[in-house]
């Protein structure tokens, strides 16, 4: 068995539900406007209904950064559509009304009036982002997740149309799925750091692993291999190297592996010479 496959991570549906709310502006709704709902880091990827409020009052949650989209409600209670295009720093989406009584909708990206503000990178809420952390989807669908919180797998560095464009430090990468509609940028490019293996480190005994390999102390009994390389051919792989696992499918393919002491199974593939 090799390192395990490249991850898929599938973004949610983003669902619009109806609340109610008081007093608000006339006019479209636009940018700087303010709405009575604010966003947490664990509130999913719903798309809660709004109300526009004064921005002088108590009751204004959120500030409007950018309108996407406006139509005409309809009786369901919950709706699909893909990722919006909003800003850096949006907390999250809200379907707004300029009054209680309009039938139309405005779909505007929003920034909480208070923190916290899960929008911001590594936070663990809102869009992904460069510096948001995502957990494993060796196993399952990865997710994101605060990169406060321990056990995340990979911290983004950039997000891209296609695996080609990501940066030269990228090490692996993992691609967004929807299940209604197209997204921009769908590939998270993955750096050094949390799970993600990187020259140097050491790996613990991978015969009876599944899923991503676990890391171990270089200088514990536990480590069997050192990392030397992420390449794309064994070919590529340092002087140094010894052995190597492959992982079809992923970004760099071939880890090259420096054997520090024997495993139970050889699932340490030797390299000639």
């Amino acid at each position: 068995m090799g390192v395990a496959a490249a991850a898929v991570l599938i973004v949610g549906c983003l669902g619009f539900m109806l609340v109610k709310g008081t007093g608000a502006p006339s006019g479209p709704v636009k940018a700087g406007d303010c709405v009575d709902t604010g966003f947490e880091a664990d509130g999913g990827n719903r798309i809660p209904a709004s109300l526009r409020v004064r921005c002088e009052g108590s009751d204004a949650k959120a500030k409007v950064l950018k309108v996407t989209d406006e139509g005409k409600a309809t009786g369901l209670r919950v709706t699909s559509r893909s990722e919006p295009d909003c800003p850096a720093g949006t907390d999250g989406v809200t379907n707004v009304r300029g009054e209680k009584t309009d039938e139309n909708y405005f779909e505007a990206c929003v920034r909480n009036v208070k923190g916290p503000h899960p929008g911001d990178p590594g936070a663990g809420g809102a869009f992904l982002t460069v510096g948001d952390c995502v957990s494993s989807g060796s196993i399952g669908f990865g997710k994101e997740q605060p990169c406060a919180k321990q056990g995340w797998y990979g911290k983004i560095i950039a997000r891209v149309d296609a695996e080609k464009s990501c940066p030269a430090q990228t090490l692996e990468v993992m691609k967004m799925r929807s299940f209604s509609g197209s997204l921009a940028k769908p590939v998270l490019c993955l750096g050094p750091g949390g799970g993600v293996l990187s020259p140097g480190e050491c790996i613990d005994d991978p015969s009876f692993k599944v899923g991503d390999l676990d890391k171990a102390d270089c200088g514990s009994s536990q480590a069997v291999a050192k990392v030397v390389g992420r390449v794309a051919t064994q070919q590529e792989c340092p002087a140094e190297a010894t052995h190597y696992m492959t992982s079809e499918g992923a970004y760099r393919p071939v880890l090259c592996l420096k054997k520090m002491r024997p495993t139970l199974t050889e699932k340490l593939r030797s390299l000639p010479g």
